[in-house]
């Protein structure tokens, strides 16, 4: 009689523990896309919030235009690329656009996957602005739009005294 020790696994015993994990990993994919686009939510509405809090603050203490706009190369503004990220400067000229006396204050790198970000103003200008005086939104009253297929869409409303909520939306 031997004392044979086997250790290893079967075939069999190979194959049905990798259909258990398949079926497994199928189950919790939806899932786990729909936990991601949540927590992309999340992160984009609080950093918009306190983007457009800096924004306020820094008009009304430096007494001069700040905008805030999409941007592809986070060098200058675009028209229409929220999902790439967005940019703040301090606008001397009031032209909305970057020039050499400027500078940028802050950028954010949104790089959404889940979900797409618009911004749809009173004045269908790209960009928010902030009004060298009172530090108030200039005419830019308007909305974010996240729209996505995994979680309900949300918008972000910016009211003509430059304070935010946000609502469940069903237009995007």
């Amino acid at each position: 009689m031997s004392n044979i020790s086997k250790n290893g696994f079967t075939l069999f015993e190979l194959i049905v523990t990798l259909a258990i994990s398949a079926i497994l990993v199928m189950i919790a994919l939806p899932y786990f896309h729909q936990l991601m686009a949540q927590q992309e939510l999340k992160r984009i509405q609080y950093s918009l919030q306190s983007s457009l809090k800096i924004a306020r603050s820094h008009a009304f203490t430096h007494h001069s235009n700040v905008v805030i706009c999409p941007t592809q190369n986070f060098v200058q503004c675009s028209k229409q690329n929220w999902n790439t990220g967005f940019l703040i400067f301090m606008d001397r000229n009031r032209n909305r656009q970057i020039d050499e006396n400027e500078y940028i204050i802050y950028t954010e790198k949104t790089a959404l996957k889940y979900g797409n970000l618009d911004w749809r103003g009173t004045l269908n200008i790209p960009s928010v602005t902030f009004n060298a005086q009172q530090g108030l939104p200039i005419g830019s009253n308007g909305s974010f739009f996240y729209c996505s297929s995994t979680v309900s869409n949300h918008r972000l409303v910016l009211n003509k005294m430059g304070i935010t909520r946000t609502e469940f939306t069903s237009e995007c």
